[in-house]
């Protein structure tokens, strides 16, 4: 039974150096390495702690005389093992607290970074807005210009035909008073050829009566 025990704890012994020394490698190494020498402390313990639980079942078996003894070197042993879950749960803490603090580095990193990044995109689609007003603006412009340039156009045009318009309206003016003389003087002529002949008939007309006079007094 003593040979089985003085086993265990040698077991033990080795198990809590191996803990021991893997523990104090955390501080020094990062990464994967480090999730890896932690994850091996844990399986360490675990076998410590069946370890324990076999010295335990062992303890309760011996005889009375034998068991005080042991009951006392398992407590110390426990109190070992109890000693070097906190010593990993430090290292742990600080690995996580560095973990985080690198986290939150670079989640603020990339929230900067993603900041920006929006503030990039924003910018740029209001330089796109921009210059696609400027373009709008420039082809209303270009428009306003040609519509501008196409009535100016019109109104020449137009100028010119109202100018055609009045030199025509001055020769059908001049046309008309040239008419109007003509006329004029064709009527006068009418009315003098009338006069002449409503004369002549007269004559003529008194020509007869004289001849039928003297003719019937003869």
């Amino acid at each position: 039974m003593d040979s089985l025990m003085e086993s265990y704890e040698q077991q033990f012994g080795s198990l809590t150096a191996d803990i021991t020394s893997k523990i104090g490698k955390i501080p020094n190494v990062s990464g994967k390495e480090k999730v890896t020498i932690i994850e091996n402390v844990e399986k360490l313990m675990d076998e410590t702690r069946e370890l324990l639980e076999q010295m335990d079942l062992e303890v309760r078996s011996l005889p009375v005389t034998e068991r005080q003894k042991y009951q006392i070197r398992l407590k110390s042993y426990k109190s070992e093992l109890t000693q070097l879950e906190k010593n990993l749960k430090k290292s742990k803490i600080a690995f996580s607290d560095h973990v985080h603090a690198r986290e939150e580095l670079l989640g603020d990193e990339t929230q900067n970074s993603e900041d920006q990044r929006t503030r990039l995109l924003d910018n740029t689609e209001r330089l796109e807005r921009s210059s696609k007003r400027l373009e709008h603006g420039y082809q209303t412009v270009l428009e306003t210009e040609q519509i501008g340039a196409a009535v100016l156009d019109d109104l020449h045009s137009q100028r010119q035909t109202i100018q055609r318009s009045r030199e025509r309206l001055r020769e059908t003016d001049a046309a008309l008073g040239k008419s109007s003389r003509i006329l004029s003087g064709m009527m006068r002529r009418i009315i003098q050829n009338r006069a002449v002949l409503v004369v002549v008939g007269i004559i003529i007309l008194i020509v007869i009566i004289v001849g039928i006079y003297f003719a019937a007094k003869k």
